[in-house]
């Protein structure tokens, strides 16, 4: 499927990272020397189910990019390349950007700058590795880096389908079960590297989507039409309620589960429309109104191809603007909803201009050296 086919997946990519903002930027308030309190009242507390679509699409995009390279041994290690090149370089930008931006507030506010990463933090927030045994500990400076070290991870789970297919999904398979095992509670016995984390159940449902994707047997079906797309996002909706007051708590198993399904059902629907572009329904050779390609605005497409940097700064750079309105003395007078919007624009321009002018060029200087080389 060609990439300018894929603008309903930007665009829903878009609003995962949106959602996201929408919640940090809010719970920044409760940071003493702010408000104390989450801003807005929590009404965008739900915002961290990006994180569940995130994990259901890294699945879906690696599977779908590298089917062609499944079971073969020799791909290994160009896609090992392109998914470093991905995920660190600018990972490592951001990084940079904030040990310079903490190391700044200190000496301005008279302070010891010194830097916060020790030698035991070096594989978790520099190199992303997840840690053997015990529970995740949270990388320095970027908070929301720890979904990344659950990316590193599913990279690394992937090497096994390209080594060799069948027994590699027969090893994601046999995952899945444990998996969904786990989180009934009928096994209790934990695994190494997080391995038995709920994420790993809905990396493994976006690598269901993207080999029925690849198979074609999404834009065969009734999955390919918008009142599908409807009842997806209606049961999307559903898995958030569901994840948000359900009796299992919040971030259960069950609600890792409901929202695993309910973004792979998203998905599913609209890589199934945007497939279906130019189908003829069946001894009519005629397009249905419903496999007509979807219209998304410019706007959120472009937000979405900048997604990954608007994940990765917005909480940087909302504090920064934050701080900015504390020093100027304006944070305590102007209305809440004045210092939420202003952070927040804030955290979205400079994010997406990291992202257009940092992360998309360097990509494609590293994907034009790959195919140089």
């Amino acid at each position: 499927m060609p990439a300018a086919r894929l603008g309903s997946i930007e665009a829903a990519r878009g609003l995962a990272a949106l959602a996201v903002a929408l919640m940090h930027v809010a719970s920044l308030m409760n940071v003493p020397n702010f408000s104390g309190h989450v801003g807005l009242g929590g009404v965008f507390a739900f915002g961290y189910v990006g994180v569940d679509f995130f994990f259901v699409l890294s699945g879906f995009i690696i599977t779908y990019v590298h089917h062609h390279e499944l079971g073969k041994a020799t791909a290994l290690p160009r896609y090992l390349w392109r998914r470093f090149s991905r995920i660190f370089p600018i990972y490592w930008f951001v990084l940079l950007l904030a040990v310079a931006a903490t190391a700044a507030a200190r000496f301005v506010a008279g302070q010891p700058v010194g830097i916060d990463i020790g030698v035991a933090d070096l594989p978790g927030t520099v190199f992303l590795l997840m840690p053997f045994h015990g529970p995740a500990v949270e990388p320095k400076y970027i908070g929301v880096a720890w979904t990344l070290q659950f990316e590193v991870l599913f990279y690394l789970a992937f090497c096994v389908v390209l080594l060799h297919r069948r027994w590699g999904f027969g090893l994601l398979a046999v995952w899945a079960a444990y998996l969904l095992a786990h989180i009934a509670g009928v096994v209790n016995s934990e695994l190494p590297l997080h391995l038995g984390s709920a994420h790993c159940l809905q990396f493994l449902l976006g690598v269901g989507v993207a080999l029925l994707a690849r198979s074609g047997a999404l834009n065969r079906t009734v999955v390919a039409s918008r009142p599908a797309l409807v009842v997806a996002v209606l049961a999307f909706v559903g898995a958030v309620v569901f994840e948000m007051v359900g009796p299992q708590g919040l971030h259960s198993g069950y609600g890792r589960l409901a929202l695993g399904l309910a973004s792979a059902m998203v998905l599913a629907v609209l890589v199934a429309l945007e497939q279906s572009t130019g189908s003829v329904l069946p001894n009519t050779g005629k397009a249905p109104q419903a496999l007509q390609p979807l219209r998304c605005p410019a706007w959120l497409v472009k937000f979405g191809s900048a997604s990954y940097s608007v994940y990765l700064a917005h909480i940087l750079l909302a504090s920064i603007a934050y701080t900015v309105l504390l020093r100027a003395g304006l944070y305590n007078r102007l209305p809440e909803i004045l210092d939420y919007g202003f952070a927040l624009a804030v955290a979205l321009g400079g994010a997406m201009a990291i992202g257009y002018l940092v992360e998309l060029p360097a990509v494609a200087w590293l994907k034009e050296r790959t195919r140089r080389g």
